[in-house]
């Protein structure tokens, strides 16, 4: 059952590595959870470009995880110096809801 109150938490992406299994770096934390699915933007002005490719991740830090992305072959990660752009973003789009019984 879904939960009505779930408010997907955006964050803006600052780096990602070029690796069989891309890394992804976050401006802030992220507070994403072992296994969640989250779907992954990167406008083609960031050299490597992802259009909405939702991902499952791995958690390596506070504002870092891993995910099955296989970046080896495209251009670097790198933010564009215009000042009007869209940023690169990643938004979960599952969630884990306790199931207590009451």
């Amino acid at each position: 059952m879904a939960d009505p109150d779930f408010e997907p938490e955006r964050r803006t992406i600052i780096a990602i590595t070029n690796a069989p299994n891309a890394s992804i770096t976050t401006l802030t934390d992220h507070g994403y959870i072992n296994n969640a699915t989250v779907c992954v933007y990167v406008p083609d002005t960031y050299g490597m470009k992802f259009d909405y490719i939702e991902t499952k991740i791995s958690v390596t830090g506070l504002n870092t995880f891993d995910c099955d992305l296989d970046t080896q072959e495209m251009d670097p990660f790198v933010i564009p110096v215009l000042v009007s752009f869209t940023p690169a973003q990643v938004m979960p789009v599952t969630q884990t809801i306790e199931n207590i019984a009451r």
